[in-house]
């Protein structure tokens, strides 16, 4: 780098996929001067019928020993029949077989908190207007002892 008086800043609206990669990757090199690798990988439960369409699933990833739980789906005919609570074991045991002690998430005040603290989930974090007149809260949860 010449000069710093050579630098531009320019706002993006809609930035490549190439252009956020590059930025992400460069993130992960520093971090992992910091800290362990994040050693991130996604991990997901699905549940499907016998003929084979999606009735519900839940996603998200590991790293850094840690499971973050991005997405929980459950069709709308069998929820209240305890499949949530199952989809929420079943990823939290496959991480653990992954080496994570703990798992973390975020859901909103129209979502289902309750839910989570239901399934051990603690509350750390609120957010609140967002969106306007709702919150989003934060919630981890100990895998292992």
């Amino acid at each position: 780098m010449d000069s710093l008086d050579a630098l531009k800043m320019t706002v993006v609206e809609e930035p490549s996929k190439e252009e956020l990669r590059g930025l992400i990757r460069s993130l992960v090199r520093y971090n992992e001067t910091r800290a362990v690798p994040e050693n991130s990988r996604d991990l997901a439960v699905l549940m499907h019928s016998e003929d084979g369409s999606l009735l519900g699933g839940v996603m998200g990833y590991t790293h850094w020993e840690w499971l973050f739980v991005s997405h929980l789906w459950v069709d709308e005919r069998l929820r209240g029949h305890g499949w949530g609570g199952r989809l929420m074991a079943s990823i939290e045991d496959a991480a653990v077989r992954r080496g994570c002690h703990s798992a973390h998430l975020d859901t909103f005040s129209f979502q289902a908190l309750g839910f989570y603290e239901k399934q051990g989930y603690t509350r750390f974090g609120t957010l609140p207007d967002y969106p306007r007149g709702e919150s989003r809260y934060f919630l981890s949860k100990r895998l292992t002892k």
